[in-house]
């Protein structure tokens, strides 16, 4: 985490899509991997001196097949934490308007994977993790899965945008 260049939301190719460093969280349902199954990649870069995010994410397929992606300017970002809760935001919402059912997040944020994870927000995230949880793994959730958060260490696969 930290402040680190901006990524590259120009570049079209296939994001590396390793399997996940670390399964966290196991959602209401507990299926095995199917093809409706869409792999969802967060990152977020963080601008102390101005506090603003840059925040993208992009899904693909099972098969590593890109099916879409977003990004998004946000101002006002309070720590690179914030922004990478935000990215993931951004990302479930996006998920929900292209109507996808099934969805599995992955994250190079070790903090913020843990403490969705554990359900345990931070006063300064509150309300935004509490957002993804609601978006997530409520009864009123537009997902029929949402099937984990997985940690994917940098390297691995969130350098592709």
């Amino acid at each position: 985490m930290g402040e680190r260049p901006a990524p590259s939301y120009q570049h079209k190719h296939t994001p590396s899509l390793r399997p996940p460093h670390q399964h966290l969280h196991r959602s209401r349902e507990d299926s095995p991997l199917n093809n409706q199954e869409i792999y969802c990649n967060t990152d977020a870069s963080w601008i102390s001196t101005s506090r603003t995010a840059g925040l993208a994410w992009i899904f693909s397929d099972r098969n590593q097949m890109e099916l879409d992606r977003g990004s998004k300017v946000q101002t006002a970002v309070t720590s690179p934490y914030m922004g990478e809760a935000l990215a993931i935001r951004e990302a479930l919402l996006h998920a929900a308007s292209q109507n996808y059912s099934t969805i599995c997040i992955r994250s190079d944020s070790q903090v913020l994977v843990q403490a969705i994870s554990s359900r345990r927000h931070t006063t300064e995230l509150y309300g935004v993790l509490s957002d993804i949880d609601a978006i997530s793994f409520s009864a009123s959730s537009p997902f029929d899965c949402c099937k984990s958060l997985s940690l994917i260490p940098y390297c691995f696969g969130l350098n592709s945008f």
